[in-house]
């Protein structure tokens, strides 16, 4: 079987839209390769009424970013959000956020994955989840991609964030600012080159504020999106674009709203980028089963 998820329009880059964006994004109907939905959970979209959901995929390609699953080996657990999406008439889920942690069964994350993609008739994009160690796990999840049929979310910023941390506590780390940053951004580039592209479905992108922690934490730190994107982080995107090719890119803020005018210029930014490095076109991103 094949399935389309047609995320590619004239120019792949698309806004992670919050809801406060929601009513100027509508009066403004700006050009955009597709719009992504945050879910709280699978079914209830945070924030985004089911008409105005229409109304967002009348005009543009939508995509919805689904919250994390907790799995504990039944894959029955998944089935009730899952018919709670049947509701949701022309709306599918395109990325997962499933929480892959060394104590997660594989096995049970495939199973739940295998469901998922069943009862949605197409392959689903996966992501790690919140608190995963996106350094560490991400290759894991990719062959959990592998393995399902599936695609992968890959989040540069996320994987930066985390690397900055690593470099940071590790020994001999080094003093200087510009130092830290290229180490940082050779560790996620050892992790981006390791991907092979068709495993990768869409890339999503942000700022961060780049803050040492008060204490030593156990979950890893990650990108709070709240900044926009600096240039280690551009580079760091064309990097991985040259290696990636057309892969629809989102552009996000989470925290700290700026104007929608802000987000959409970060969209500008992205798009020229990605015409830069070649990476632009009319191909439709094409998920095969």
């Amino acid at each position: 079987m094949k399935a389309s998820t047609a995320l590619l329009a004239r120019q792949p880059v698309g806004l992670s839209l919050r809801a406060p964006h929601l009513a100027d994004l509508l009066g403004l109907s700006p050009a955009l390769g597709f719009v992504e939905v945050r879910a709280s959970d699978i079914g209830a979209l945070e924030g985004v009424p089911q008409d105005s959901l229409r109304e967002l995929a009348s005009r543009w390609p939508l995509a919805v970013q689904v919250s994390e699953i907790g799995v504990g080996g039944e894959v029955g657990l998944v089935e009730r959000p899952l018919e709670e999406l049947d509701r949701l008439a022309g709306l599918h889920p395109r990325r997962l956020s499933l929480p892959l942690t060394p104590e997660r069964d594989p096995g049970a994350l495939a199973a739940v994955v295998e469901v998922i993609q069943s009862r949605l008739g197409q392959p689903v994009l996966l992501e790690l989840g919140l608190h995963a160690d996106a350094l560490g796990h991400t290759l894991k999840l990719a062959d959990l991609a592998r393995q399902t049929r599936s695609r992968l979310t890959l989040e540069p910023d996320r994987l930066l964030a985390q690397a900055l941390g690593r470099v940071r506590a590790s020994s001999g780390a080094p003093t200087s600012d510009r130092l830290l940053w290229q180490r940082a951004t050779a560790l996620v580039l050892d992790t981006v080159w390791s991907l092979p592209p068709s495993l990768i479905g869409q890339v999503r992108m942000g700022g961060f504020r780049d803050v040492l922690p008060a204490q030593p934490s156990p979950r890893p730190s990650g990108a709070d999106r709240s900044q926009r994107v600096s240039p280690t982080g551009w580079a760091l995107l064309r990097q991985a674009l040259e290696h990636l090719g057309p892969v629809p890119t989102a552009m996000a803020w989470d925290s700290d709203l700026p104007g929608l005018a802000v987000l959409l210029d970060e969209v500008r930014l992205a798009s020229e980028l990605m015409a830069e490095v070649g990476a632009d076109g009319e191909e439709a991103l094409e998920l095969d089963d």
